[in-house]
């Protein structure tokens, strides 16, 4: 991973609505490696291998079918255990091409 040259600064994004993570993430990398549209997909694919790994261990469906995701909210949170753990996870592996 190659992020963009500041000279020796660390990179800091300013806070946007309610996007904390995006910069947080954005931060710990070091360059604007993310969006929110990155992170929403994400913790879109996060809820859907949840729901399949809930059906597989036959947890009741009321449990684990609702729609609304476990991952981010509409107005921009993201989990920070899944979506951010993640994202810093898959980010080190294209790094070195394994996960630490």
């Amino acid at each position: 991973m190659e992020g963009p040259s500041n000279g020796g600064m660390l990179y800091h994004e300013v806070q946007e609505s309610k996007l904390c993570a995006v910069h947080c993430v954005n931060t710990v990398l070091q360059g604007p490696f993310f969006t929110e549209i990155d992170l929403a997909a994400l913790a879109s694919d996060l809820d859907r291998e949840e729901r399949r790994m809930m059906f597989q261990a036959g947890a009741p469906s009321a449990d684990f079918l609702s729609e609304d995701s476990h991952n981010v909210s509409m107005d921009g949170d993201f989990s920070i255990q899944g979506v951010i753990g993640d994202t810093i996870q898959a980010s080190e592996y294209q790094e070195s091409g394994s996960v630490s």
